[in-house]
């Protein structure tokens, strides 16, 4: 088994993956809970560069369509 391996990804490239279909939120994903004043925050510190935390990825067999 191949153990995850730490990746720094730019904003920019996540908003890109989004875009193209690479990453998709799953279906069992739980329901937006956060405040527009809360998300405002996160994607402020995303664009100034801040550390946030972490994020999980993984690879599937499903189409990117």
């Amino acid at each position: 088994m191949e153990l995850p391996q730490p990746q720094t990804k730019t904003f920019a490239s996540l908003v890109e993956a989004i875009k193209n279909g690479q990453i998709k939120i799953p279906q069992f994903q739980r329901d937006f809970v956060w405040t527009m004043q809360k998300s405002a925050g996160l994607i402020d510190s995303l664009i100034k560069g801040y550390p946030i935390g972490t994020f999980i990825f993984w690879r599937t067999k499903e189409s990117k369509n």
